[in-house]
């Protein structure tokens, strides 16, 4: 029995020798067989990153890992029209499984701007390669990215008046060169550092003109970018201003009980300038909110904190730029900072500003306080509940108008809920979507003037502004079109020569935007005159010989002749014979007094006379000489 088991065992034995070990089934020592390593290795590419630019010496990282040990590592780039790859450097292993080369992307071989495809070829110990996945990279060593601007102040349509101060915001990938300035194309300033702006006195300036304002980006690689124009007028001659301004204290409500932090919002109108807004509590000044335009919503933070417990009085004053001020209607509202939160929160919208046109998709921000904490802010359309914020202290909401009804007014509102359940309302706001640009270009003729009396060549200059951008502006000579200019200042340089002398010609144009609205500029009439009514004579002597002089060989018959428009011919006679026409100055004849010319005697009489390019004619005053030959 025992030697049937023993049996079973070697046997048993035996089989498990042919799937791992070689066992001798005639011997006790095993002998251990090495298989080959057929296992390639394997990584990835850590540096640089799929999709970036690169410049200068680049720094190639990647991660290759093997079952046994990596031999080599090499990298193989190729460009996008390339067929095969290239081998730029071996590695050397730095850290762990970490294998870095470098590629110098300056030389002449790597074509700027050119994407190139970035792999490399592992190979292990046993032959086993592997090649990764390639990335892809852009070779970006010269900057051609333009800077980047825009104007701060003043803002496009704005009527100045005074001293202005001209802001520009100006940055650049690297670094920027310089700034100008331009008013009216005449340059103002160069700033090579910030701040880039131009102290404008707008009282040297002619009134109630449009001016057209622009500035020019240049980095230090040359790069350029134009700022496009923006107009203001200048109005220095403003009326007096007598009407205070108006406003409202619009949170919080009278009557209302406060705690914490609680902000105090005004909003205040003039029919010129608010200066600024004084806060009051308690008859107290604690704060002035500066404004700067005909409208200007304002607030105060109030720490109620500093106060007492119970009734308080809020009051506002609203100062004009004529120094007009208006005291608003003061509230009364009750501090309670205890425990026990019985205090409503406070929620003001503050964007977009009520009676504003949005279109796209329009941020809603709220701007919620509570003297605990504010849970959640909830945003309204037309009374519709469309979405809840509960992640503050920003509280807003993307609206999207895109697929609501156009040119339609539509109410806002938000309600605010502290952490103990109180909830407020804020003020609605009405806003205006209009999605689609149904408002027509504007523009005029700034010159010629119309009645004015034109020739030569004529610069016809419109001024053409839109609420979106301006596409072309086209103009029209007597009707017919004659030029299209797509790009500012929009000018044409009008050949009068072509047209007819002396009559009127109507001078139009178009202004078309980038919505295909057309307005039609109020045309003018001039008047051609390329040649002037000239009704002068040209003034003309006869120089020499002098009267009653005594001549004789060959003598010059000289004849001096001016006119104001310029003169087409003269001519010369002797004893009523004309010598010839002369056009050009000088006007003289060589006259050889032995010849057989003009009468048969001693004395002669010399006269001239001169013709303008009017046709207006003159006589020289006749002279009589003697030859004496």
């Amino acid at each position: 029995m025992r030697y049937n088991n023993k049996k079973y065992y070697l046997k048993q034995v035996c089989i498990i020798v042919l799937l791992s070990v070689n066992y001798s089934c005639f011997t006790d020592d095993p002998q251990l067989i090495q298989l080959p390593d057929k296992t390639p290795p394997s990584g990835y590419i850590i540096n640089p990153i799929d999709g970036s630019s690169i410049s200068g010496n680049v720094s190639l990282e990647v991660i290759a890992i093997d079952n046994e040990q990596i031999d080599s590592v090499f990298f193989l780039i190729k460009s996008q029209n390339s067929s095969s790859y290239q081998n730029i450097d071996s590695t050397k292993k730095q850290d762990q499984d970490i294998w870095k080369g470098s590629w110098n992307t300056t030389n002449s071989q790597w074509i700027e701007n050119e994407n190139y495809f970035v792999t490399f070829r592992a190979t292990d110990l046993a032959g086993n390669t592997f090649i990764a996945s390639p990335i892809i990279v852009k070779i970006d060593n010269q900057d051609d990215e333009p800077p980047l601007g825009y104007i701060l102040n003043p803002v496009g349509g704005q009527m100045v008046n005074g001293t202005v101060n001209i802001e520009v915001e100006a940055s650049d990938n690297t670094s920027l060169r310089y700034v100008k300035i331009y008013i009216n194309n005449e340059l103002k300033v160069t700033h090579s550092e910030a701040p880039y702006t131009y102290t404008w006195n707008t009282e040297n300036e002619t009134d109630d003109l449009v001016y057209s304002i622009y500035a020019v980006l240049v980095d230090v690689d040359n790069n350029t970018t134009t700022i496009p124009p923006i107009s203001v007028t200048v109005n220095n001659l403003l009326p007096t201003d007598v009407s205070p301004p108006t406003g409202a204290i619009t949170s919080p409500p009278g009557g209302s009980t406060v705690a914490g932090n609680t902000l105090i919002q005004v909003t205040s109108v003039d029919d010129q300038l608010i200066d600024f807004i004084e806060y009051y509590i308690d008859g107290d000044l604690v704060e002035t909110y500066q404004c700067n335009g005909p409208s200007c919503t304002g607030s105060y933070n109030w720490d109620t904190s500093l106060y007492s417990e119970g009734e308080h009085t809020v009051q506002v004053i609203i100062v004009d730029g004529w120094n007009n001020s208006t005291v608003l209607t003061s509230i009364n509202v009750w501090v309670d900072n205890i425990d026990d939160d019985t205090i409503y929160p406070s929620v003001v919208i503050i964007e977009p500003a009520s009676g504003q046109t949005v279109s796209g998709d329009v941020i809603i921000e709220a701007l919620a306080i509570d003297n605990i904490g504010i849970e959640k802010v909830e945003f309204y359309i037309n009374a519709e509940l469309v979405h809840t914020d509960e992640s503050g202290p920003e509280y807003n909401f993307m609206w999207n108008t895109d697929t609501l009804a156009d040119d339609l007014e539509y109410i806002i509102t938000t309600i605010a809920y502290d952490i103990s359940g109180n909830e407020a309302p804020s003020t609605s706001i009405t806003v205006l979507i209009d999605n689609y640009d149904n408002i027509l270009p504007n523009g005029y003729i700034s010159y010629p003037y119309a009645g004015q009396s034109v020739s030569g060549i004529e610069n016809i200059l419109i001024y053409a502004s839109d609420n979106n951008s301006v596409v072309d502006v086209k103009f029209y000579i007597n009707s017919v079109l004659a030029f299209t200019d797509d790009t500012e200042p929009y000018e044409y340089n009008w050949d009068t020569s072509t047209e007819l002398e002396d009559l009127n010609c109507i001078i139009g144009a178009t202004v078309t935007d980038n919505s295909d609205n057309i307005f039609t500029i109020p045309s003018i009439s001039v008047s051609v005159d390329n040649i002037p009514n000239d009704t002068s004579p040209p003034i003309v002597v006869i120089s020499n010989p002098s009267s009653g002089q005594t001549i004789s060989g060959t003598v010059d018959f000289t004849v001096l002749a001016n006119d104001d428009s310029g003169i087409a011919f003269v001519e010369l006679y002797i004893d009523g014979d004309s010598m010839g026409i002369i056009e050009d100055e000088p006007y003289v004849f060589l006259w050889d007094t032995t010849s057989e010319i003009g009468d048969h005697s001693d004395q002669h009489t010399l006269s001239a006379r001169a013709q303008d390019i009017a046709g207006n004619i003159s006589f020289a005053q006749p002279i009589l000489i003697t030859v004496e030959n």
